[in-house]
């Protein structure tokens, strides 16, 4: 199925605009009601996306210039750098979300994309975005251009290719290359020079296909009862032919839309040409969007030269919001990661890198005056200590965060059971930190990461000693040391789970086995989203669909039970730690709308404040305020509390 669509490109961005103070939306635009403050974006940084993204050209004068896509938090900006004076330019196009990882940058100066539901075309020298066509949702995970410049791009999550042809304007969307039930990543994509545009699909079942535009025709080449987990791959060699491969297929030619098994290994891939070398000959050796500089080294010169430059970013994504040992508000960001802190004292805001690291800390705990934070996708375990120096390297070179655990990808079950963590505890002997959640693509089943600060060792415990096809998201300790687990049957990205309703378990912290399984009366709750254990021995707890339960476990019995409507959907993501325990002995929690408070003993409930825009993370509650963000700035409410 083809549409055509080519009559978008009568209808330019005219978004093109000098950086400037304003150019992006805030979340603190309209004014805060009583008791609100705003404190500011925790870190206005942007980063490239995945993939190539930046690159060396010259401009229409032939002033050098590095051209660079980055992502801003949720919105996507293309910036512009002088390589001789440092100024910038940048375009912050008014269509929402981040839009593809890669981009693809033709010898034409040209620069394409997709961002929101519109598939782009940037032309460097007049400066100027515009929309050529329309893509069914999702971002381009891939892109290749034919012999005839003609540039296709794969579409997540549908596996949509599309195709924009630059001389005649003509936009087409060539449908699905594949039906699924899942989300599909159609990349890389190759092209043969008999007219075939070749992709792999994964990453829950790997496959090669092709496509033929010209007739419309797509191919699959693996059988389904062949097809296993992974990612196909297919590329063009240095003899011009392209190859293919899945797990369990082997190495085939594909050429002319047919696939030859080859004996052995294919030739070597094709060279693309390098993105950071100028006509001239110089090239950039870093571009460091985060930090704001980048690194030149001229032609005949061996020297290299350092440039500062700025742009305006509306703030990275908060991840989390944690009251420090120090008196601080501390958090992190994610894509980049930024570690960020806030004085409540002087207003001052900071933040620090790991080397431009394109995670983020999904929660920090306090154990022992350090910060312990866990990491999106690796699994790992970094320990922060806030009295010393932040070191800029990467996480695992880095002395302060130090890097405990990760990495691994098998090896003690990480990240495959850890690379989405959603919870890290303080256990209450003051001495151990756990962390757990679920794995980072695919698989299904999370397990627990549990560090000794004291021996620095690290113990394991895999799905299969838990509760296999079920992740972690939520952890508490109860009075006599055991853990508490909320379970969540959500799958990794990309996978299935046959689990069909979340349950709380308590874990022996003797033996490390599991002892007990609580499982809500309402089959509904497939995620247990965050737990605190009172002094009282209940454990409260906040699970999909909007219920409150209270569990005692004493008696195994959910003593309350009640969908919470009035304050707004469930909020925090990927940190779904949003509830604390108040000066006045309350439980505060956050939603999207609103701050709620829970009584412990009464079990009642109350709204406290509605800030008038959407909380996304937290919770933080220090010297009688509540901290939360929005998207990337930080907010606080003061809590007028009376305790009882």
């Amino acid at each position: 199925m083809i549409r055509s669509a080519s009559f978008w490109s009568l209808f330019p961005i005219a978004l093109a605009c000098l950086a400037q103070p304003g150019m992006f939306s805030s979340s603190s635009a309209a004014a805060l009601p009583d008791g609100f403050e705003d404190h500011g974006v925790a870190a206005p940084v942007g980063r490239q996306p995945f993939g190539t993204n930046t690159f060396a050209t010259v401009d229409e004068n032939g002033r050098r210039l590095v051209v660079s896509k980055m992502w801003t938090g949720d919105e996507t900006s293309y910036l512009f750098i002088d390589v001789e004076t440092g100024e910038t330019f940048q375009i912050g196009p008014d269509i929402g979300g981040r839009g593809g990882w890669p981009v693809l940058f033709t010898g034409d100066n040209k620069l394409y994309d997709t961002l929101g539901r519109d598939f782009v075309e940037l032309d460097v020298e007049k400066r100027e975005l515009r929309r050529v066509g329309r893509i069914p949702s999702g971002m381009a995970l891939a892109h290749v251009a034919d012999g005839d410049g003609v540039v296709y791009s794969g579409i997540y999550p549908s596996a949509t290719l599309v195709s924009f042809n630059p001389r005649t304007g003509e936009y087409r969307d060539h449908g699905r290359l594949a039906e699924e039930s899942w989300p599909q990543y159609l990349r890389p994509l190759a092209a043969d020079d008999h007219g075939w545009i070749y992709g792999g699909i994964g990453q829950n079942l790997a496959q090669v296909v092709s496509h033929h535009p010209a007739t419309g025709e797509t191919r699959r080449y693996l059988d389904e009862d062949k097809r296993t987990r992974g990612q196909g791959q297919v590329f063009r060699g240095t003899d011009g032919e392209v190859y293919g491969n899945a797990p369990g297929w082997g190495w085939h030619r594909l050429s002319g839309g047919e696939a030859f098994p080859l004996e052995g290994n294919p030739p070597v891939r094709g060279v693309t040409e390098p993105n950071n070398i100028f006509p001239d000959g110089s090239r950039f050796t870093q571009v460091d969007l985060p930090n704001r500089v980048m690194t030149i080294q001229d032609a005949g010169n061996g020297e290299r030269r350092e440039i500062r430059f700025e742009y305006e970013s509306p703030g990275v994504r908060v991840y989390g919001v944690t009251a420090g040992p120090d008196g601080k508000i501390y958090g992190a960001t994610g894509i980049p990661l930024r570690v960020w802190r806030f004085d409540p004292e002087t207003g001052g805001m900071k933040d620090w890198g790991l080397a431009g690291h394109a995670g983020h800390v999904n929660q920090f705990a306090v154990q022992g005056g350090k910060l312990y934070g866990a990491v999106y996708s690796s699994g790992s375990l970094i320990e922060y200590d806030p009295s010393q120096p932040f070191h800029d390297a990467p996480i695992r070179n880095s002395r302060n965060p130090r890097h405990l655990h990760g990495y691994e990808f098998g090896h003690q079950g990480s990240p495959d059971m850890v690379g989405r963590p959603y919870a890290v505890l303080a256990h209450p002997d003051g001495r151990h930190v756990i962390m757990g959640g679920n794995p980072a693509r695919v698989l299904v089943g999370g397990g627990l990461v549990i560090f000794d600060t004291e021996s620095e060792e690290v113990t394991a415990l895999k799905p299969d000693q838990l509760v296999p096809n079920q992740g972690v998201m939520a952890l508490g300790a109860l009075p006599g040391g055991d853990l508490v687990v909320g379970s969540t049957t959500m799958a990794a990205t990309a996978g299935t789970s046959g689990a069909s309703v979340a349950f709380v378990y308590r874990l022996d912290w003797e033996t490390k086995e599991v002892k007990e399984r609580w499982v809500p009366r309402d089959p509904t709750v497939r995620t247990i989203r965050d737990m605190l254990v009172g002094e009282n021995g209940l454990v409260f707890i906040k699970a999909s669909a909007g219920r409150f339960l209270v569990l005692d476990p004493a008696t195994g019995e959910f003593v309350f039970d009640e969908t919470l409507e009035d304050y707004g959907p469930l909020t925090g993501g990927q940190a779904p730690r949003t509830m604390e325990f108040g000066p006045d002995g309350w439980i505060y929690l956050l939603f999207r709308d609103a701050i709620a408070r829970f009584h412990p003993e009464t079990f009642a409930h109350e709204e406290v404040a509605r800030p008038g825009l959407p909380i996304t993370a937290g919770i933080a509650i220090h010297d009688s305020r509540i901290y939360f963000t929005s998207v990337g700035r930080l907010f606080s409410y003061r809590l007028e509390t009376a305790v009882e």
